[in-house]
């Protein structure tokens, strides 16, 4: 029973795949003016229900559990149809050192994590000793008699902290002025999270933790090299096509291992696998191709945000814009180390080398042009209409606002800016 069904429920709320990264000031190579501030704060709420095996077809999350009498035929199937849910609340902070520098910081907090198990049964065997073959009730009141409870609905994580996400993007085509005029740009991108997260209680059965690994987002360490390309000539900048190529990688890490203190029969892992075990999750390896385009650029006002410069109102972001992007992530193999390598292989097994194809668009509109410091966006995320292969497959929604500010050294056009001119 503890082979069979443990390693089911324990983890089942991983992979969320929520990418609570750094919100920079729009496509893959922008940054802010110098000495501007910019305030994030969005909000992603993400459902799991599916997950794609090693020959990518998609399926529940985990296997059927068929159940056996000792030396005996099948008691019974279990069916695991779980169901994840995330909301996270996300404020960023974003800060222009220079024009072509940029430095922010993300604090994800996990408002809730709802989990459904939704464990069904298929009756097995004729068993002689009942006249009838096991129910589910039959099932799970032997396990309560054991002390072990059946796994019901849980809501947990209310208001929990995430891995803390720093991150510092360098434009360096700024420097190249035929580049700049022919509307290209290429950045680099670093990205790093601090170990604010929680781990998932090891002794709970339905759980879910909130570190990068269990959201299974970004890496730990992340190099995103950038290139975008914006037509400055007959498509007057409506339309700009960008790639992004990154490298993200997990450390290991030393988890507690669960002693079955309050689930005896599912989770009592430490005569075997010993007090504790390591993981490295595996790292990111991936490509993503970005398309924005822009339906309604709107009027330039020269308002009190841009000191009553109709040059600089042009300058503005536009009213509306359009986004649609494609990302490919591979995923390297897991690695468990315990007291057990059979353990550690039906963990891995879970977390074979896989890859993720993912879909995503967004909308964005800007009052910045009519006078007014805020913007909003709403952003849609899928990895179910492409397949992958032993990837889980989540869908999430993100909405948001941003508001730039400027504390000190109102920033003006410089001698520079107007040499280049």
């Amino acid at each position: 029973m503890r082979r069979a069904i443990a390693p089911v429920i324990a983890v089942v709320a991983m992979a969320v795949s929520l990418r609570c990264e750094t919100a920079w000031a729009g496509g893959l190579t922008e940054t802010l003016p110098r000495n501007t501030f910019l305030l994030d704060l969005s909000f992603y709420t993400s459902q799991l229900s599916y997950a794609y095996d090693d020959d990518g077809e998609l399926r529940p999350l985990f296997d059927e559990i068929p159940r056996y009498e000792p030396g005996g035929g099948l008691q019974g199937t279990i069916i695991p149809d779980v169901d994840v849910g995330f909301g996270i609340l996300v404020p960023q902070l974003q800060y222009g050192i220079l024009d072509e520098l940029s430095v922010g910081i993300g604090i994800p907090v996990v408002l809730y994590t709802e989990i459904e198990p939704r464990l069904s049964w298929i009756p097995g065997d004729y068993q002689w000793t009942l006249g009838r073959a096991f129910t589910e009730q039959d099932f799970w009141e032997w396990a309560e008699s054991m002390g072990q409870p059946r796994p019901g609905r849980v809501t947990t994580n209310r208001g929990v902290l995430a891995d803390m996400v720093l991150g510092v993007r360098y434009r360096f085509t700024d420097d190249i002025p035929a580049l700049r005029r022919a509307g290209l740009a290429a950045a680099l991108t670093l990205m790093g999270s601090l170990p604010t997260g929680e781990e998932a209680d090891p002794e709970e059965v339905v759980t879910a933790g909130t570190t990068s690994w269990d959201l299974h987002s970004q890496g730990e360490l992340c190099v995103h090299l950038s290139v975008e390309e914006a037509f400055q000539g007959a498509l007057d900048g409506r339309l700009t096509i960008g790639l992004d190529f990154f490298y993200e990688a997990f450390f290991r890490h030393e988890y507690t291992t669960p002693r079955g203190e309050r689930n005896p029969l599912l989770l009592t892992y430490q005569p075997y696998v010993g007090d504790t075990y390591t993981l490295d999750p595996g790292d990111f390896l991936g490509a993503t191709v970005q398309v924005e385009g822009v339906p309604y650029r709107g009027p330039a006002r020269a308002t009190w945000l841009v000191g009553r410069d109709p040059e600089r109102a042009r300058a503005l972001p536009p009213i509306l814009t359009l986004s649609a992007r494609y990302t490919f992530t591979y995923v390297y193999q897991s690695d468990w180390e315990s007291d057990s390598e059979l353990w550690d292989w039906a963990r891995e097994r879970t977390w074979r080398p896989g890859y993720k194809n993912i879909l995503a668009f967004g909308l964005s509109v800007s009052f910045l042009r009519l006078g007014a410091p805020l913007s909003v966006y709403v952003r849609y995320r899928n990895q179910t209409w492409i397949g992958g292969r032993n990837t889980r497959a989540a869908n999430v929604w993100t909405f948001g606002l941003q508001v730039p500010f400027q504390i000190w050294g109102r920033r003006g056009r410089s001698e520079e800016e107007e040499e280049r001119e």
